[in-house]
């Protein structure tokens, strides 16, 4: 009997237990069919697109069963704008769902075990003008989101809590595409890995990413850890943001792969290096901080290749949005180069206090200082090598809001160097301030000693950006000793004097047998105690009166010509030009006195040294007098002579019309000869007739 009822249980058992087989296989088969994946598609995707505001789309929906199950979302994309790339796309969005809950509610119950994004990609596009694509995400679903809370029988508010075992992101990928600057789609992050273990509202948060930045090989690292995620946005608030912690590690990031994402006036700059850094993060006061150190090696800036270290330090306030990054004790060292210096870059508050009133938003400021012993301009902008120099690209034209953004900018900062060379120029002493414009160095005040004298900068402006370095010279001179300068910038010294003057010179480059040909701009410069060594103007416009004198016998032939010396001292040179193809045009006569006179030239001198000059050399009295000798002719108070000098200021040809003058000079004597003798004459023939008056008067008197 007891084996008849045991008999009868095992039976009720294998039944039930295959009613149970038989229900599983029939759920396996119904969700394996369809609908249940069609339902998931049909709730997930409008929703999507409501909160983002985009079209979201997906090629299919699968759920799987065995052998765990799992829902697949296959070839999401996220619409961009139009005409543009997806803004996000993904190979497959995995979740993986608890069993139990899933069978026991037939579909209704879903419980997340685990998230998995498959290859995801991300487009950033920047539109010609100036607008990103992913301006305005989610504003269209701001409002119909759904509330985080429901109400339970009671009516009191329960919130639903997701938490989900592990999450994770594969092979993802960041692109950009700038077409502003009409650049071509750039790899910017790729191999973006991200794990997570469980992860939900609420719940602390342990998480390790791992990317390539700009380059095939994963280069950077991240640890980091919260102690709690909040429950919610709403319940986010000053002191109230979760305690991160963590570290940082990027190795090898290579510069010149950086270039591409770098703003057009900054790419031609850095042409090549490595960067390695490690940070740690932490939380301080209820505000996020990084604190690291990094190397620089091979870092190439138009030169060869230096080394460096730094230091950088960030806080993050995240109530305000307000944050502030510095790198200091930072170090570049190379031929040519040895400086260091600082930089920060603090970012005004996103979102205004309670109470504060509304205005203009406080500016992004950059504050920046650079001090060393020296900066070799000939190493660091050197030409780039033919092969590397950029093609011609379009002038950068700015949208109304990149104009905006720049002028938003503060940026400012101080230059301290103590010696600044290209080949024989030195400047030692070098201060300014200087401010960055649309990637040109700016100097508001600067000042070097020069060449025993001492320059006045302010003004002047450096792009460092075009292949060959751009730069607007404004520069006042003091009692700069001109025959150093010209040995140094041309070997020889043709023109020796303390100059002072004032310049506005625009150029490219630094190579002078280059710079020469296309530099302009204007200036006017003084010449006290000034010699020009290479010929004897003096010497030679005497000696071509004295011997015009001589032929017309109006001539004493001196032994020694006045103020020949073998030079022509340059007492108070004052000159105003234009620069422009390769010459310095005299805006108004060139004039200086010397111990013969003086002189007053006008044309053009080459920047090469080049003369072209015609005027006058102005002949004092006194040497007049000496070059007659005692000959009767009377001596005006000077005497002006057609001089022209052509050649160069090293092998000087000089050209003196004397006889013209000379014949001015005999003809005029004639003249007041005549006049006198005819004065002569009348004068007898008064005397005569008055002594015969007077005869005739004693003679009526008897």
């Amino acid at each position: 009997m007891a084996r008849a009822r045991g008999s009868r249980v095992v039976r009720i058992a294998v039944a039930v237990v295959g009613v149970f087989v038989i229900m599983l296989v029939a759920l396996v088969l119904l969700l394996q069919t369809g609908p249940v994946s069609r339902r998931v598609k049909d709730l997930v995707v409008p929703r999507a697109s409501a909160a983002l505001g985009r079209e979201v789309t997906v090629q299919d929906a699968s759920l799987r069963i065995l052998p765990r199950p799992r829902v697949s979302l296959a070839g999401a994309s996220v619409a961009g704008r139009p005409g543009e790339p997806p803004l996000a796309e993904l190979e497959s969005f995995d979740v993986s769902l608890e069993l139990w809950p899933l069978v026991r509610s037939l579909g209704k119950d879903v419980r997340v075990e685990g998230i998995r994004l498959v290859k995801p990609i991300v487009n950033l596009v920047r539109a010609p003008d100036g607008s990103w694509n992913y301006r305005g995400l989610g504003a269209a679903g701001a409002e119909g989101e759904p509330k985080a809370d429901s109400r339970g029988g009671d009516g009191v508010a329960t919130r639903s809590k997701v938490v989900v075992g592990h999450a994770a992101i594969e092979g993802g990928s960041i692109k950009l595409l700038d077409r502003l600057g009409g650049s071509q789609a750039a790899l910017a992050v790729s191999k973006i890995d991200l794990s997570a273990d469980h992860v939900g509202l609420g719940e602390p948060l342990d998480a390790k990413l791992s990317a390539a930045l700009a380059g095939e090989q994963k280069n950077f690292l991240a640890e980091i850890h919260a102690s709690q995620l909040p429950e919610s946005a709403a319940s986010l608030g000053p002191g109230r943001y979760p305690e991160l912690t963590g570290k940082l590690a990027l190795e090898g990031l290579d510069l010149a792969r950086v270039r591409a994402f770098l703003p057009p006036k900054v790419t031609g700059i850095m042409t090549g290096g490595q960067v390695n850094a490690d940070a740690k993060l932490s939380t301080d006061a209820g505000k996020y901080r990084v604190d690291g150190s990094g190397r620089l090696s091979q870092v190439r800036l138009r030169g060869e290749p230096a080394q460096g270290s730094f230091d950088v330090h960030a806080v993050l306030d995240p109530a305000s949005g307000a944050a502030r990054a510095t790198i200091d004790k930072l170090a570049l060292k190379g031929p040519g180069l040895d400086l260091g210096g600082n930089l920060s870059v603090q970012l005004p508050p996103s979102a205004r206090s309670p109470g504060e009133k509304a205005g203009a938003a406080a500016p992004t400021t950059v504050r920046f200082a650079i001090a060393g012993p020296l900066l070799d301009l000939g190493q660091v902008m050197g030409l780039l090598p033919q092969e590397q120099a950029p093609k011609e690209e379009k002038p950068l034209q700015l949208t109304a809001e990149q104009r905006r953004s720049v002028k938003a900018l503060d940026v400012q900062g101080t230059i301290d160097i103590e010696k600044v060379v290209k080949g024989a120029l030195v400047a030692s002493g070098f201060k300014a301030k200087a401010a960055l414009e649309q990637g040109a160095l700016v100097l508001n005040d600067a000042h070097a000693d020069f060449f025993g004298g001492r320059v006045d900068a302010a003004g002047t402006r450096l792009d460092l950006a075009p292949a060959l370095p751009a730069w607007n010279l404004k520069a006042k001179l003091d009692a700069i000793d001109l025959g150093q300068a010209l040995s140094a910038l041309a070997g020889s010294t043709p023109v020796v004097g303390k100059m002072t003057g004032a310049l506005d010179l625009q150029g490219a480059g630094v190579d002078w047998t280059t710079l020469k040909k296309a530099l302009t701009g204007q200036g006017a410069l003084a010449l006290k105690e000034g010699a020009l060594t290479t010929t004897d103007l003096g010497g030679n416009v005497l000696g071509a009166v004295s011997q015009v004198l001589t032929a017309a016998g109006k001539g004493g032939a001196p032994s020694k010509l006045p103020g020949a010396t073998g030079k022509t001292e340059l007492r108070d040179l004052a000159a105003q030009f234009t620069v422009k193809d390769g010459a310095m045009s005299l805006a108004k006569p060139l004039t200086f006195t010397a111990p013969f006179g003086a002189a007053s030239l006008g044309g053009k001198i080459g920047l090469g040294g080049e003369l072209a000059l015609q005027g006058n050399a102005n002949v004092s009295k006194e040497t007049l007098q000496s070059l007659t000798g005692g000959a009767g002719i009377p001596i005006p108070a000077g005497l002006s002579v057609p001089l022209g000098l052509s050649g160069s200021l090293a092998q000087p040809a000089v050209n003196v019309n004397a006889e013209q003058a000379v014949a001015g000079l005999v003809t005029g004597a004639a003249r007041q000869k005549g006049e006198e003798l005819k004065q002569n004459v009348q004068e007898r023939a008064r005397r005569e007739a008055r002594r015969g008056l007077g005869d005739a008067l004693k003679r009526l008197r008897k």
